[in-house]
């Protein structure tokens, strides 16, 4: 019998229309601070530094299986852009790409509000998600703004664990903190890669949720496509886990 649900943040409990708007804003951040000890640089060069961040992200995530602090991808994009800044300006940097995900807010998807409470009365519930920018801390509060947070009863951001998906042990250690078995469990994402691949591969059933990102749902190995959160619930209800 299925007893437990996780589920993948981005693309799946939140649809994100912002992106480009926190871009602009971490360019204006760069150019503003690097302007302080040395020529502020243009937005090409800053821009392009920006994407040396992104190309270290996927590098981590891809081949290690972790996703890197933003402090650390913030090291990358300075080491990019050829400066060497002040401790304390670097910690505003941190801070502010950390933080502006509060500021220029994604929404939570659609459907998602109503499903979540007849869900988590249901099955046990939690949240797998990798990290970018955002921490944690500041993804928690995210889900609590939008009264979200009550209905998880275990939350695993990679950045606290140094894992991301398609790791197993981020799916075994969820189930752990949820005391259900991976055969008794299944997890919603949007990712073959990562959500779907790595929840299969700790012996969970996967379901792929192209609400948002229908990228992978022609060569998906999941058990099922849903498209909707209201889909969820009788989805979820006829599922054939490898435990029941």
């Amino acid at each position: 019998m299925l007893e437990a649900v996780t589920f993948d943040y981005w693309n799946t409990l939140f649809v994100d229309t912002r992106g480009r708007e926190r871009e602009h804003r971490r360019a204006a951040i760069l150019r503003e601070e690097v302007g302080r000890v040395a020529p502020e640089p243009s937005a090409a060069v800053v821009n392009d530094a920006l994407q040396s961040g992104y190309d270290l992200f996927d590098r981590l995530w891809t081949d290690e299986h972790r996703t890197p602090l933003c402090a650390e991808t913030v090291d990358g994009i300075l080491a990019a852009l050829r400066v060497r800044l002040p401790a304390d300006a670097q910690e505003r940097i941190v801070t502010q790409f950390e933080q502006l995900i509060l500021e220029l807010p994604p929404e939570p998807m659609p459907g998602a509000l109503y499903a979540l409470p007849a869900l988590a009365e249901r099955y046990r519930l939690a949240v797998i998600c990798d990290t970018g920018y955002s921490p944690g801390l500041v993804l928690r509060e995210l889900l609590e703004r939008n009264g979200m947070l009550k209905y998880f009863r275990y939350l695993y951001f990679s950045n606290e664990h140094g894992m991301s998906k398609p790791e197993a042990r981020v799916f075994t250690r969820t189930l752990g903190e949820l005391g259900v078995r991976a055969g008794e469990a299944a997890h919603v994402g949007d990712i073959q890669r990562t959500d779907i691949a790595g929840a299969q591969g700790a012996g969970m059933a996967a379901v792929l949720f192209v609400a948002a990102n229908d990228h992978d749902a022609r060569q998906t190995t999941a058990d099922l496509v849903v498209r909707h959160f209201d889909e969820l619930p009788a989805a979820l209800g006829s599922l054939t886990c490898p435990g029941c």
